[in-house]
């Protein structure tokens, strides 16, 4: 096999760092495998890494004889990345350390309104939070989780129909947040939560109080020409349907977001009523599972990849799947079943939007830490 050293021994550690972070743990000869790097060139990377204190021993490897080999895998401690989830009534934060694990957490019950003290305070809560870990000098960077399309070539909001505005600068968070900083649209950040190295291409639906969406193909998030790739919230479900915020009828959103169960209230309260078997709530939620399924097997269709179901509905879906997949299966005769249909992780419900943004700007920013 030829060697790709790359162009030199800081690429290579790069791509060391990057395969560790996807992968987990491997040995020396598994990562020099992966990477197409001869033996001496693996080790000296790897020894260096490791007296930085980037990366670290882990378990052992089955032997048959002789010392056993251990698996070099990636110190979680040596950089972190800050998540914030700005929604409708409250900022959520998050700290990750470089394995995606949560090392602080907390909401704060702040309605974003775009004025210089609610940056500021934004800002404020997130560095008290940093400084209360002792991680400042950890830091790489942070990322937004935010509800409206984003062009961060340009450095704006293009527009966000929850808070009404359109065209505003990023340069209010810049002033206010002292690391390197990416903003993202809330689904688009909702959707690298499910990133794994098991779970690298796949269509994620936001059930969010606006329906969106965001494609992962190789690990990489697909934002389009436009920044739009994704948004199946204005795809259209039922033609001549209800009218879309958008102004179209018929949307996704129109049928698919929480108000089209609670109009307006509880989704806990909805949920309750439904387990009590209220006849009413149940064929609303009958008639909504009808109408997921059909938006689910049209994305398969189109795209032939794993559809992830998240967002406030998609929290309260796991004990629906089996009902869910039967309804797709009448919409999809190509499948036997119906396994490319699954809810979101378990784990990583909680704090999903600030988690995600965290991740968006780990995978930016994390190779920071080699410098």
């Amino acid at each position: 096999m030829l060697e790709n050293t790359g162009t030199g021994k800081e690429n290579n550690q790069e791509r060391i760092f990057a395969l560790l972070r996807r992968q987990g743990s491997l040995t020396k000869q598994e990562i020099g495998s992966a990477l197409g790097l001869s033996m001496p060139t693996t080790l000296q990377n790897v020894n260096e890494l490791m007296e930085q204190g980037i990366l670290e021993e882990g378990e052992a490897v089955e032997s048959t004889g002789g010392r056993r080999a251990r698996k070099i895998r990636v110190n979680g401690k040596a950089g972190f990345c800050a998540g914030i989830d700005i929604a409708t009534s409250h900022v959520g934060f998050t700290v990750t350390n470089l394995l995606g694990e949560i090392a602080a957490k907390k909401n704060v019950p702040l309605k974003f309104r775009d004025e210089p003290e609610v940056y500021e305070q934004i800002g404020g809560e997130l560095e008290e939070m940093i400084r209360k870990g002792r991680l400042k000098n950890r830091m790489l960077g942070a990322g937004i989780s935010f509800p409206g399309i984003i062009d961060m070539q340009v450095g704006w909001i293009v527009q966000s129909h929850i808070f009404e505005l359109e065209y505003v600068s990023l340069d209010r968070f810049y002033r206010t947040i002292p690391y390197p900083l990416i903003v993202e649209n809330d689904a688009n950040c909702l959707s690298f939560v499910e990133l794994s190295s098991e779970c690298s291409d796949y269509v994620y639906i936001s059930l969010n109080r606006t329906v969106g969406g965001a494609l992962i193909q190789n690990g990489q998030l697909m934002t389009g020409e436009g920044f739009r790739a994704g948004e199946v919230g204005h795809m259209v479900l039922v033609p001549g349907g209800r009218t879309c915020y958008c102004g179209k009828k018929g949307c996704a959103d129109a049928y698919l977001s929480p108000d089209a169960l609670s109009k307006g209230g509880s989704l806990d309260a909805f949920f309750e009523r439904l387990r009590q078997g209220e006849e009413e709530t149940v064929q609303v939620w009958d008639t909504y599972l009808d109408d997921l399924a059909v938006l689910a097997t049209n994305l398969r269709m189109a795209l032939d990849m794993k559809i992830v179901i998240g967002g406030e509905v998609g929290t309260y879906l796991e004990p629906y799947m089996g009902v869910l997949q039967k309804k797709a299966l009448e919409y999809d005769r190509f499948a036997r079943d119906i396994d490319y249909l699954q809810p979101v992780r378990a784990d990583r419900r909680e704090h999903g939007g600030a988690l995600g943004a965290a991740l968006l700007a780990m995978e930016k920013f994390g190779s920071g830490v080699l410098k």
